[in-house]
């Protein structure tokens, strides 16, 4: 036997035994949501916001490699999604470039997480989510996603879906025991507003879909479908204006 890892061997291999459960691949629309864009106070004249359909975050158990390069289990958790431009009756859409921003915050344990668009997570995932390669349904990492812009979809016409998956790989080791938290989706839109504060700095906000999730387990037995929508004090989703930056006061120049 060849001594030799031979990097993509091992991963044609263990597409094959990604711990999932058959009925689950089964059924591709098992607890898909829609939402629809609306309209905020803050919305200038031009704002363009997207269409979004989702699944609840699932954990699995991948096969990954460690910081030596050699082959190892890792468990990680994913968002499956789809985004649509679908413009207003009698309003002229126009193709639109989706630059995606998935950020998971725990509210219990206050740590923040990015996706992490890994090669060897979409590839497993796509055999999972997609085992049949539909065109539409190949899922794309945050990068692939916004390589190409997002085509208008008729009013009355079937959307135009395209499909990606948000990934996060440090959730085992950092937040393991997490049981409520939210991810916020920036990207979506192109909503910009500010807010300026008494000290002369400026809040730069973006228009924002989050979705506040819920765990009632831990990882002792962890389960793919352990994560569900949020909604024991309302809708579990909200469009908001979120910070995401703090302009500082230039400061007058001396004389």
């Amino acid at each position: 036997m060849n001594a030799r890892f031979d990097r993509r061997s091992f991963l044609s291999a263990a597409l094959a035994t990604v711990a999932v459960p058959g009925a689950l691949l089964a059924q591709p629309n098992t607890g898909e949501k829609k939402i629809d864009p609306i309209d905020l106070p803050l919305d200038k004249p031009g704002v363009w916001t997207l269409h979004f359909r989702y699944k609840p975050p699932r954990i699995v158990t991948l096969n990954g490699f460690g910081k030596d390069g050699k082959p190892e289990k890792k468990v990680v958790w994913y968002m499956w999604y789809q985004v649509y431009n679908k413009g207003k009756e009698g309003e002229k859409v126009e193709p639109v470039t989706f630059l995606p921003e998935f950020e998971l915050v725990t509210k219990d344990l206050n740590t923040s997480h990015l996706d992490e668009p890994q090669p060897f997570c979409i590839d497993q995932l796509n055999e999972l989510e997609n085992p049949q390669k539909h065109p539409n349904l190949t899922l794309l990492s945050s990068i692939a996603i916004s390589k190409r812009p997002i085509p208008p979809t008729l009013p009355d016409a079937i959307p135009r879906v395209v499909t990606g998956a948000a990934v996060w790989t440090d959730m085992a080791e950092k937040a393991p025991k997490t049981n409520k938290f939210s991810v916020y989706v920036v990207g979506l839109s192109n909503g910009l507003a500010t807010e300026e504060l008494k000290t002369g700095e400026k809040l730069i906000k973006r228009k924002t879909l989050q979705i506040n999730f819920v765990r009632p387990t831990d990882d002792n037995k962890p389960q793919i479908t352990d994560i569900r929508p949020d909604d024991a004090n309302g809708p579990a989703e909200q469009w908001i204006y979120r910070t995401a930056s703090v302009a500082k006061p230039i400061a007058p120049k001396k004389p």
